[in-house]
């Protein structure tokens, strides 16, 4: 089963996911993905406090290649990949 990576940014720095997930596929990939910034956006702050408008997720794979990359706003991002 391929390992994904999910690292997460707002812009100016990157948090980096160093274990990864293994995952099935492209649909289980994009399932985790929505989770995960659901997951970050109810554990950070109250949104009318902070924005987490210009906040991505990008999904790589084990080479580091992008797969896919979401808005916080669960709208896919283009990527030049």
């Amino acid at each position: 089963m391929p390992r994904f990576y999910f690292h997460f940014s707002d812009g100016q720095r990157r948090f980096s996911d160093d274990k990864g997930q293994d995952l099935s596929g492209l649909t289980a990939v994009r399932a985790h993905a929505v989770r995960q910034v659901r997951d970050l956006k109810a554990a950070m702050c109250d949104p009318g406090i902070q924005d987490l408008s210009g906040w991505t997720m990008t999904v790589v794979d084990t080479t580091d290649r992008t797969v896919f990359e979401i808005g916080f706003d669960l709208k896919p991002h283009r990527t030049d990949a």
